[in-house]
């Protein structure tokens, strides 16, 4: 059965204030997961697991390198 469904171009998008708050929180939420896996990654090591260690550390610094581009977006989003 198919079922004529009408299109609104501003159909269900939030306003940019609501965008930019959400943009606002995930970029802090990923910076302190980003840091809590620095601190897991450092009770590995002491574990013994120095691979292990360098491992992780190489997703923190994409994490990280992440992180900065979803800033430069929350910047662009909030001129």
């Amino acid at each position: 059965m198919h079922m004529h469904h009408e299109h609104d171009d501003h159909h269900d998008v939030a306003p940019k204030e609501q965008l930019i708050a959400l943009m606002k929180y995930m970029v802090g939420h990923n910076a302190e997961h980003t840091h809590e896996l620095e601190h897991l990654a450092l009770d590995i090591k002491e574990a013994g697991e120095e691979s292990t260690y360098e491992t992780i550390m190489e997703a923190v610094e994409n994490y990280h390198k992440g992180n900065e581009i979803l800033a430069d977006a929350l910047a662009k989003i909030s001129e």
